[in-house]
């Protein structure tokens, strides 16, 4: 899939307490595409799907993209956050999508990691 000018990683996170991807197995995650493949500078969004599990809400989006990948900008209620991939130079960037569930233990904050894969290849 194409990030031209602007495209979209679908996540699902759901709380499945055993046998998940992340948190010690008890959340598992998914993004629809698995790869985005960028050729043009555009902006990506991240989108929670409503299968993922209620209290679920996007924290931030982190990246090693050395300069790649701008600010992100989270929505106000956490479903969906966008941030700009300037797709000067070939690159895999290495993205953290973290999210939080307010469903889990009360007082605690929990941050879960989801990684999409990005990859920059420049026209």
């Amino acid at each position: 899939m194409y990030a031209v000018p602007t495209d979209t990683f679908d996540l699902t996170v759901m709380y499945v307490g055993e046998g998940g991807n992340t948190d010690d197995g008890k959340y598992f995650y998914k993004f629809s595409p698995e790869i985005l493949l960028t050729h043009k500078a555009g902006n990506i969004n991240i989108v929670l799907t409503p299968k993922s599990t209620k209290g679920i809400r996007i924290f931030t989006v982190v990246d090693n993209g050395g300069g790649e990948m701008g600010l992100p900008e989270v929505a106000p209620d956490g479903r969906s956050a966008t941030v700009y991939d300037s797709v000067s130079r070939p690159a895999l960037i290495n993205v953290a999508v973290v999210v939080t569930d307010g469903e889990s233990e009360p007082g605690e904050r929990k941050y879960i990691v989801c990684d999409p894969q990005v990859i920059n290849v420049p026209d």
